[in-house]
C-alpha cells in the first residue's frame, strides 16, 4: 500500500504545474463521477460478455481449421494457440477485475467518500499495469512501442481528470444544489 501511496504523490507532483479544471467544471464532474462510472460500468459487463463470446468463436474457429488440415496429413502449428490465449484470458482476467472495482467505487462516489475514488486510482493503477502486460504478451517489434506510447497518453489524460476531482472525495455527504 505505501507503493500506491508513493506513485500517488508522485502523480500528483507531475500534475501541479498543468492548468487545472474551473471550479464549476471539476464541482460538476465530482457531484456526477457515480453515474458516469455506472454508465461504464455496464459498458464493460457488456463488453465481457462479448469478449468471452469472441474468444470462444475464435478457440473454435481455430480447432475447426486445425482438425481439417490434420485431417489431411498436414501438421498444424497454430500461431495463435499460444500466446494469443494467454494474452486474451489475462486481458480478460485484468478486465473483470477493474469492473468489479469500479462497481464496488459507484456507491462512495455517490456518497462523495473517499473511498470511492481511492477505487478508482486502483483502478487506474491495475489498468497501467494491465496496458504494459498486455503489450509484453503480445511483444511484436512493430506494436510494441506504439502499445506504450498509447497506453501513456491514456494514463496521462486519466490520472490529469482523476486528481482533478480528488478534493470533491473527502468523506463529506452529497453536495446539494
Amino acid at each position: 500500500m505505501e507503493l500506491i501511496n508513493q506513485f500517488k504523490k508522485t502523480i500528483e507532483e507531475w500534475l501541479k504545474p498543468l492548468p487545472h479544471l474551473p471550479v464549476t467544471w471539476r464541482k460538476w464532474l465530482g457531484e456526477n463521477l457515480w453515474w458516469l462510472t455506472l454508465v461504464g460500468v455496464i459498458i464493460s459487463v457488456i463488453s465481457i460478455f462479448i469478449l468471452i463470446l469472441a474468444i470462444l468463436a475464435a478457440l473454435s474457429i481455430f480447432g475447426a481449421a486445425a482438425t481439417v488440415y490434420n485431417a489431411y496429413g498436414v501438421a498444424v502449428t497454430t500461431t495463435y494457440s499460444g500466446f494469443w490465449i494467454l494474452s486474451s484470458f489475462v486481458s480478460l482476467a485484468l478486465l473483470m477485475l477493474t469492473v468489479a472495482l469500479t462497481a464496488m467505487a459507484v456507491s462512495p462516489l455517490k456518497a462523495q467518500k473517499q473511498k470511492g475514488w481511492d477505487l478508482l486510482f486502483l483502478v487506474f493503477v491495475i489498468n497501467i499495469i494491465s496496458s504494459l502486460i498486455s503489450a509484453l504478451i503480445k511483444f511484436n517489434a512493430f506494436t510494441l512501442i506504439p502499445s506504450l506510447i498509447g497506453a501513456a497518453i491514456s494514463a496521462a489524460i486519466s490520472a490529469y481528470f482523476l486528481f482533478e476531482v480528488r478534493s470533491q472525495f473527502n468523506g463529506a455527504t452529497v453536495i446539494k444544489k
